[in-house]
């Protein structure tokens, strides 16, 4: 096994030897390098670790020779020993602080130096063994050359032709970073992004765009759904590792931890207001599980129309909370057997806007506000809250009205029995262009000749069902 290579930087031969002296106990190859050769000499050295003491960190002033080792792609992934003493030197140690960076005070340097160096092999020998590099790219040569560069840096790494088949690696094995094509046949890198952004297992995998520089519209695209960095190409390996290192900073790291802690919560919070909205329904037999049927009609309907994945896991959230407003109404209202009077209706109509007040507090969920706020206005202007006519009317929430009319319709009330699929789609487009959109009922029609049944394993559409009373209009407060 070929022994460990150090270099230990300073102008003073005496210095150096005392720092060998100190490390007998480490089985290693030593290599003196003064701060005026530093960089020719690591390049040709290529160490494991490198020692340098405060007086040839200050040779270019304010810790420069530090900076340029941390900041240079060929060493920034080294461990690197600080050894000095006094404000000047922990000012250094407090600018470089990273996971591969340690700092000793020239005191303490008898009792604590090899420690340290075994402590900074050991934890540059596990994040080397970790970081695992997946490459997305259509092109063999572009796949070879990157793979060639990364492996002899010591990354893992893997490799996929496209989107599709880098999904499969992913489920044998997660990489610290993916490094992805844009323009690639089966899945490209868009689309890939777009499901690792959507996949709770996937999300916080650091994904590096590779593009040319005219991509702008798909750079700001891939950005929402979570891309880390850009690379324009044509690149080279310098530009690559810059990017690399950023990634495996200590810092990026402790950034990524925080976006995976409030992912947390938001995914808490939203579980809890969903689950209120669940206690909410089942506090009543006639209501009881409509929001989760919304939920599955409204993104059924925008998966049908072209929706990608992460808008069909918006559409369900939208769907489950498109009532939440429901919590700020009496329950003598809402739980009334019978017709409401005006007062009683007028009371009920609140609802969206109570709902908007809830959700408008959530940024993780405010894209869905429309969908809360809009679900009951009428492409014909004679809906609530704002009256608001056609298109005016948000497409969610012109999708949320049919797929909420389809639940009442078919869900059994106090004075009436729930319809039959076929007759509750009669009604549906007995309605549309007055109460409902004429295109969503369109593709509400569509959609539903695809389905067997919607919900229930007993109801087959065409099933019969004694139709509403007269006058009972078919969409549900």
């Amino acid at each position: 096994m070929n022994k460990r290579r150090i270099v230990i930087i300073d102008n003073d031969l005496q210095h150096r030897e005392t720092i060998k002296n100190l490390l007998t106990a480490i089985d290693a190859q030593f290599f003196d390098v003064t701060g005026n050769n530093c960089t020719a000499a690591l390049s040709r050295i290529r160490p494991d670790l490198i020692i340098i003491t405060i007086t040839a960190a200050l040779q270019n002033g304010d810790g420069g020779l530090c900076l340029l080792l941390k900041e240079n792609p060929s060493f920034s992934e080294l461990p690197l020993i600080l050894i000095g003493h006094g404000e000047e030197a922990e000012d250094i140690a407090q600018g470089l602080a990273t996971n591969a960076f340690f700092y000793l005070d020239a005191m303490e340097v008898a009792d604590k130096l090899v420690p340290t160096v075994r402590q900074a092999f050991d934890k540059h020998g596990t994040l080397q063994k970790s970081r695992h590099i997946l490459i997305v790219d259509d092109s063999h040569s572009v796949r070879l050359l990157l793979e060639k560069e990364l492996v002899k840096l010591g990354y893992r790494v893997r490799c996929a032709e496209n989107g599709r088949e880098a999904l499969a690696l992913l489920r044998q094995e997660q990489p610290d970073v993916i490094l992805s094509d844009v323009y690639m046949p089966e899945m490209n890198g868009i689309e890939l992004c777009e499901n690792l952004h959507a996949d709770p297992q996937f999300a916080s995998i650091p994904f590096v765009v590779m593009s040319t520089e005219n991509d702008a519209g798909n750079m700001r695209k891939m950005m929402q759904f979570g891309a880390a960095a850009f690379i324009i190409k044509p690149f080279n390996l310098e530009q690559l590792m810059l990017t690399l290192n950023k990634i495996f900073s200590y810092e990026f790291l402790l950034l990524l931890k925080e976006n995976e802690r409030l992912s947390s919560e938001q995914k808490h919070l939203l579980a809890g207001i969903t689950s209120l909205v669940k206690a909410l329904e089942a506090r009543d037999n006639y209501t009881r599980g409509h929001s989760e049927r919304v939920s599955q009609i409204l993104a059924g309907l925008v998966g049908f129309s072209g929706g990608s994945q992460r808008e069909i896991e918006r559409a369900m959230i939208a769907g489950r909370l498109h009532d939440i407003g429901k919590i700020g109404i009496r329950d003598n209202v809402l739980m009334k057997p019978g017709r409401l009077s005006d007062e009683e209706f007028d009371h009920i109509k609140q609802h969206p806007a109570i709902g908007a007040t809830i959700i408008q507090n959530i940024p993780s969920i405010a894209d869905i506000l429309p969908v809360i706020v809009s679900h009951h206005e009428r492409v014909d202007g004679k809906g609530y809250p704002q009256g608001l006519q056609g298109t005016e009317i948000p497409l969610w929430a012109r999708l949320t009205a049919v797929a909420d009319t389809y639940d009442a319709l078919t869900s059994d009330r106090p004075y009436r029995k729930g319809m039959g699929h076929s007759q509750a789609l009669t009604v549906i487009g007995e309605v549309a262009g007055s109460q409902l959109c004429p295109d969503c009922v369109r593709i509400f029609l569509e959609w539903s000749k695809r389905k067997t049944n919607l919900f229930s394993p007993t109801e087959q559409p065409g099933d019969a069902a004694d139709p509403p009373p007269t006058g009972v209009s078919p969409y549900s407060a």
